[in-house]
This record gives structure tokens, C-alpha cells and sequence, in this order.
């Protein structure tokens, strides 16, 4: 790959990243100024952030779970996305559900470590 290339590949991947990111705040505040109760879309614009979070975490994580398929390997994986679900039913925020998506799956890998 040339430097040109991954120049590029990088512009691209931040423009994708801002348009997702961009687009529904964007969507929502249209929606607001058309009607103000539209339950439906408010519920699906909150859902993005723990959505892209597990998605991301799947992606990342994906690579150590299909080379060793083991309980080792998937564990550590699946209480991570636990954790991520658990933070952002208890506190409800993106921020609780990143950090106990990274507190689960950091435990988890200790503990395994502790325990092997």
C-alpha cells in the first residue's frame, strides 16, 4: 500500500466516522423542529452509541476469537459486550456502557490469567 493510498483510506474512514456520527444528531434536530412527539426516533438515535460501541468491540475483538476458539478466547469477548449492555442499562449513558464494556473484558482477561 502506498502512503498516497493509506492517506486516503484514513480521510475516508474519519469522513464515514463524522457522517455517522453527524447525520442522526442532524436527523433528530429536523425531526425535533417537525414534531415533538416522535418517541420512535428518539429511541432508535439513542441506541446508536451502544450499537457502534458493540460493533466496534466485536470487530477488534473478532480476530483473537476466530484464531483460537476456545473459552479463552470467546470470554473474554462475551463479558465485554455484557458489560457494555449492563453499563448502559444501569446508568444509561455511553460513557458507563465504554467503560463497563472495558472493565468486564480487562477483569475477565485477568482473572483468566490469575486462574491459568
Amino acid at each position: 500500500m502506498t502512503g498516497s493510498t493509506l492517506v486516503l483510506v484514513i480521510v475516508a474512514a474519519g469522513a464515514g466516522t463524522l457522517l455517522i456520527r453527524l447525520l442522526p444528531m442532524l436527523w433528530q434536530q429536523k425531526g425535533a423542529k417537525k414534531s415533538r412527539s416522535r418517541p420512535l426516533l428518539r429511541n432508535v438515535l439513542e441506541a446508536i452509541g451502544p450499537a457502534a460501541i458493540v460493533a466496534l468491540l466485536s470487530v477488534s475483538l473478532w480476530g483473537m476469537v476466530a484464531a483460537q476458539p476456545s473459552t479463552e478466547g470467546i470470554l473474554p469477548v462475551i463479558m465485554g459486550l455484557l458489560g457494555v449492555l449492563v453499563g448502559k442499562k444501569t446508568l444509561g449513558s455511553i460513557a458507563s456502557a465504554t467503560l463497563g464494556g472495558v472493565l468486564a473484558y480487562g477483569t475477565t482477561l485477568w482473572l483468566l490469567s490469575v486462574t491459568l
